[in-house]
């Protein structure tokens, strides 16, 4: 298998591709396109038929990459540009918009009140009380607030958009629906389901900021994070208010259509935090080690790739759609990683996305395992010119949406 790797540049209706070959092969002589495929003399490339995209051979341009040598498995690599007969979808517009998981309107299923069981993903041990038939209704996008200071330029009546700004609280049996949780009253959680992360509570300080603090909630049976709940001090005593509990760490009976992953949700959050805060960089730091585990600067919102693998073990053609990335793994320590994580932790314009230490783990490993698919000139990032991606990686983050 010839290794085979392609994206498609919507925006200019280029597929940019790259094949690796023995340095005996001279592909700008041997390399031809017949009836959708790239074909090395009889050698079969890539049939792009397989993945419903269709090339032209108008100014076919063939070229090895400068100054690079031969990889590690002896193959030299070869980048071919070539025109796309039309334009991939979605829109260049439509990049910034992104698919809402587990929405009212899906758990309601057209009824007015929802009876549904939530379990942990982990042991599927049960976290709502299932005696409860729950009111459903979405929430606003988690930057709601800072929106709506944003629209009002002016206060006539202060007093009137104060009283639009109060915080929005968990009821009884009424289930919230968030981007990437559910917001829960304690009053409807089964008996002992979850419990206050003991690390996460001995370094909360409650002499500092808000009387309430977001603190990392267990499941009670297998230990596995599940949330987060809002705690107060009364009494010398800790009184939970509300909880979120996180789409990505609990299943719901009766299953849904939809089978979103950990990285669906990401993908929501970099975009709409982008979108909001107007960045395309971002800590991923763990909530109960405090640890960050990448460094990611969104490249391509959405993008389409082409491979077959050939550049670890080799596969099928597939297409994907992806967000691409230029990520750098902070779990590999060294004086590198330490001098990033410094400068982008002190640049304003970073964001921090703050997700439990096992998804995190399970992010980077995708990470890693997604830069493999490129040729092996096109995995890094190392100009001393652009000091913010010294010796980052390239990745993509799957899209389902």
């Amino acid at each position: 298998m010839i290794p085979f790797y392609a994206e498609e540049l919507g925006n200019i209706n280029v597929l940019r591709a790259s094949i690796s070959t023995e340095p005996s092969c001279n592909v700008s002589e041997v390399l031809s396109v017949s009836n959708n495929a790239i074909m090395l003399k009889d050698q079969l490339v890539a049939d792009l038929n397989a993945v419903q995209v269709e090339i032209t051979t108008d100014n076919l341009v063939v070229a090895q990459p400068p100054s690079i040598q031969q990889d590690k498995s002896g193959l030299f690599p070869w980048e071919i540009k070539l025109y796309l007969a039309k334009a991939p979808a979605p829109l260049r517009s439509q990049q910034a918009e992104v698919k809402e998981w587990w929405t009212s309107k899906l758990l309601l299923g057209g009824a007015a009140t929802c009876k549904k069981e939530i379990h942990c993903q982990h042991c599927d041990a049960s976290i709502l009380d299932n005696s409860v038939e729950y009111k459903i209704k979405d929430l606003p996008s988690e930057h709601w607030y800072e929106l709506v200071e944003c629209w009002i330029c002016h206060e006539t009546k202060p007093e009137e958009h104060q009283a639009r700004m109060r915080p929005i609280l968990a009821r009884p049996n009424l289930l919230l629906v968030g981007t990437s949780y559910f917001l829960i009253h304690p009053d409807n959680l089964s008996k002992d389901s979850v419990q206050v992360d003991k690390m996460v509570l001995d370094r909360t300080n409650w002499d500092r900021g808000t009387f309430t603090k977001w603190i990392a909630v267990n499941c009670s049976k297998c230990k596995n994070v599940i949330g987060e709940g809002q705690y107060c001090v009364e009494d010398d005593a800790l009184k939970l208010l509300a909880v979120k509990i996180f789409k990505y760490c609990i299943t719901i009976v009766p299953a849904l259509p939809e089978h979103p992953e950990f990285t669906d949700y990401l993908v929501s959050d970099l975009i709409n935090t982008a979108k909001i805060h107007a960045t395309h960089r971002f800590l991923i730091q763990g909530r109960q080690s405090q640890n960050i585990y990448a460094l990611i600067w969104l490249f391509n919102w959405d993008t389409n790739i082409i491979y077959n693998n050939g550049y670890t073990h080799g596969s099928s053609l597939k297409r994907e759609r992806v967000m691409k990335v230029i990520y750098l793994d902070c779990t590999k320590e060294n004086e590198q990683t330490t001098r990033s994580i410094g400068m982008w932790s002190n640049d304003k314009s970073t964001d921090h996305l703050i997700y439990p230490d096992n998804v995190c783990k399970e992010l980077v490993t995708k990470l890693n395992k997604s830069t493999l698919i490129l040729p092996p000139f096109m995995r890094t990032m190392d100009h001393p010119a652009m000091i913010f991606t010294r010796k980052f990686s390239i990745g993509f983050i799957h899209r389902s949406d």
